[in-house]
């Protein structure tokens, strides 16, 4: 069990002899003008959910090597997958809370890729600012569930203490979010289900397959009916996601500078490196050279 300390992160560690329960949860306060364990020094994709509060200062960054600014009292929605970049001179005291989907499904709760586009939509919602009164309430529950990680595991019931602590952060931020898109309820229906099954396919095989009609043939649907219901649930239609998820692969592995241009379209199963230039310049605007001359990502 790790003992508070100004700056570290806070998490229930576990020897062999102790439940995982809460080993995916873990709540940070750090400011990243300090050069210590909770600070990115480099690039990185991340791999699990992640809600960062701004508590001061101002906080650069790029997101899918797009840049984005933060102030105090912005939220940022982290989401698995995408690749962050903190900028070197970035000032701003932060308060995190970072989980996954395993702890999630181990708590019963199931937050499909379908419904995390509605719950926090990553075009409109990567980021949104807070009133007073709502981020007094938001940084009072990240606060006291920071504290309560730190509460040892011999006290009876600290896991379901947590985990409503936990929820509580969870269900506010839902609201804030549901405030702001003024959206109708989400059902749980056959098309937040058939989007669901897409992105995850896509997710695995995106590689080999970028073609529509692929997945709608696995799905045993049309593609005209496909690409209909995943635009309704996401506001994207199949093409583009297949192209999102091909494009995000080919700049991590552009700015890795780890593999050659000829190596990379072959890693995304491109028939040469002069259809993979053609493919990448379709969609970005650059050559995958250009591209890769002025991007570093540390892998």
């Amino acid at each position: 069990m790790q003992k508070r300390q100004s700056g570290k992160n806070l998490r229930l560690s576990c020897t062999k002899n102790e439940p995982i329960d809460d080993a995916d949860l873990i709540v940070r306060m750090f400011n990243t003008a300090v050069h210590n364990d909770d600070r990115p020094e480099m690039p990185f994709r991340s791999t699990a959910y992640a809600v960062l509060l701004i508590t001061k200062g101002s906080l650069k960054l790029k997101i899918n090597f797009i840049e984005h600014t933060f102030n105090a009292r912005d939220i940022l929605f982290v989401f698995p997958g995408f690749i962050y970049d903190v900028a070197a001179d970035a000032n701003a005291t932060v308060i995190s809370t970072h989980f996954n989907k395993d702890y999630l499904s181990r708590k019963g709760i199931f937050l499909n890729t379908a419904e995390s586009y509605h719950l926090f939509d990553k075009q409109k919602s990567i980021k949104f600012s807070l009133s007073k009164s709502e981020y007094d309430q938001l940084h009072y529950g990240m606060v006291a569930l920071y504290r309560k990680l730190d509460i040892g595991k011999e006290i009876r019931h600290i896991n379901d203490i947590i985990h409503n602590s936990f929820l509580g952060v969870l269900y506010d931020l839902y609201l804030l979010n549901e405030k702001r898109q003024k959206t109708p309820q989400l059902l749980v229906d056959s098309r937040v289900e058939l989007t669901d099954r897409f992105l995850s396919l896509v997710s695995e095989r995106f590689k080999k397959e970028k073609r529509v009609t692929y997945y709608a043939n696995c799905l045993r649907i049309t593609p005209r009916h496909l690409s209909q219901v995943v635009k309704q649930i996401t506001n994207k239609t199949a093409g583009e996601h297949i192209v999102e998820f091909v494009i995000r692969e080919a700049k991590l592995l552009l700015t890795s500078h780890v593999m050659n241009i000829s190596e990379i379209a072959q890693e995304l199963c491109f028939s040469n490196s002069s259809f993979f230039g053609k493919y990448f310049k379709k969609h970005t605007g650059f050559s995958p050279l250009s591209f890769k001359q002025w991007n570093t990502i540390a892998i």
